[in-house]
């Protein structure tokens, strides 16, 4: 049997805390977002680079939007995502979604669930196999956190390359010294 030896209270406030941070990092996507043309959102401008910026959005999103709605009594999965949608072509719904994952992160009940065990389904072969382990709602909201940080270093690049400046630390991990500030567009 594992034993938490941190006292709940300490663990509710990291909870808080890693929540306040995926808020933060969903308003500074915003903020990038709200500074490009519907073009720029929508451009592959290297034919080799991963999606353009609209389609990775989408994809922290749809990250978010499992963790947010996870349901105890089924598995959490981060593979059923909707390709295509609105949200990778239209900064408008881009920024719609966020002001909505924003609200059920503002307004979940999450720390007296976030240390209860939650099963996680991952994809782990392109045959469709899949592994699921146990997880805390705690460690999910983490795991969000970082692959949020982790895609708008990817928004970040695409952005600079049309020559939009992104804020001071976009897309840097919080354990990362922050580089200087750059240019807006």
């Amino acid at each position: 049997m594992v034993t938490l030896d941190r006292p709940m209270a300490a663990a509710e406030r990291a909870c808080a805390a890693s929540l306040a941070a995926l808020d933060r990092a969903l308003e500074e996507v915003a903020a990038v977002i709200s500074a490009l043309s519907p073009e720029g959102y929508r451009a592959r401008p290297l034919p080799e680079v991963s999606g353009s910026i609209g389609e990775h959005v989408r994809h922290c999103l749809d990250h978010v939007d499992a963790l947010v709605s996870a349901d105890r009594s089924s598995d959490l999965s981060y593979d059923r995502r909707e390709r295509g949608t609105a949200v990778e072509t239209e900064p408008a719904a881009a920024l719609r979604s966020i002001q909505l994952l924003r609200i059920k992160i503002a307004v979940g009940r999450w720390s007296a669930a976030a240390h209860e065990p939650i099963f996680v389904s991952s994809t782990i072969s392109r045959d469709g196999e899949v592994a699921t382990g146990m997880s805390t709602l705690a460690r999910e909201m983490t795991f969000v956190l970082n692959h949020t940080i982790h895609h708008q270093a990817t928004i970040g690049l695409l952005a600079s390359l049309q020559g939009c400046g992104v804020p001071n630390g976009f897309g840097y991990a919080h354990s990362t010294p922050r580089p200087a500030a750059l240019r807006g567009c």
